[in-house]
Parts: structure tokens; C-alpha cells; sequence
């Protein structure tokens, strides 16, 4: 069974297709299905709009870059000592977004400008939380 073990990045999925293969008895019968993880917010389908990323990240937080690209188009150039600008082609969903915040230390959104008054909005939203308090 581990010979066999793969790890898929499901949010990554674009498209799906079922098939008429039975799942083993070690898998949960409801877990996997597309409805349950579109449920758990894994998959986005109907959402996902390509846009052209562009994002200015710290020299060392752009590091996992090289090894887990965002996309397959992915380019990234050396601003200076300090900065890289990364563009990708990537899928514009909560995830991506949830990603950006994460990253907000350490990278900043350059485009599409839409997306930047997005992340931008959600991180005013939690500093306003820890301003009154």
C-alpha cells in the first residue's frame, strides 16, 4: 500500500472526472468525493479565474518557490539583495488569497491590482481587531 502512496495537491485540482473503480475499505466512503471537498472549501470549482500574478517576495521566504512553484509559467526574477519578483499564471481563490495573507511579512501582492485591494482589505480588517482590543 505505501509503495503505492501518492500525495496529490488538491487545491491545485482544475478538473475532475469520476470513474466506476471501487475505493478501498481504508478510505472513508464520504471523504473524497467532490461535493465533500468542495464542501471543506478544497476545491473551488466555477471560481477559479487565471490571473497573471505578480508578487515582490523576500530573498528567503521566495526560497520554497524553486521547489513548489505556483504554476508551471512561473518566473522569478532578483529585484536586489533583498527582493524577488515572482509571476505566475495561478488560480485566483480563497486559498491563493489565504496564502497572500500569510505571507503578508514577507511579500507583497504588485498585481493584478484587484487582488492586492483584497489582501490588502483583509489585513486592515485584522489589524482593526487587535486596535480595539
Amino acid at each position: 500500500m505505501l509503495k503505492a502512496h501518492r500525495n496529490f495537491a488538491v487545491n491545485r485540482i482544475t478538473q475532475a472526472s469520476l470513474i466506476n473503480k471501487p475505493v478501498p475499505d481504508w478510505v472513508g466512503r464520504d471523504v473524497f468525493t467532490l461535493d465533500s471537498l468542495q464542501r471543506l472549501g478544497k476545491l473551488e470549482f466555477g471560481k477559479n479565474i487565471e490571473i497573471n500574478l505578480v508578487l515582490k517576495v523576500q530573498k528567503y521566504a521566495c526560497q520554497h518557490l524553486y521547489e513548489r512553484p505556483l504554476s508551471k509559467e512561473q518566473q522569478i526574477t532578483i529585484v536586489d539583495d533583498t527582493w524577488r519578483q515572482v509571476s505566475a499564471t495561478v488560480a485566483n481563490t480563497t486559498r491563493l488569497q489565504d496564502w497572500l495573507v500569510s505571507m503578508s511579512q514577507l511579500s507583497v501582492v504588485i498585481e493584478p491590482l484587484e487582488l492586492k485591494v483584497v489582501i490588502f482589505e483583509r489585513l486592515e480588517s485584522g489589524m482593526q481587531l487587535y486596535n480595539h482590543n
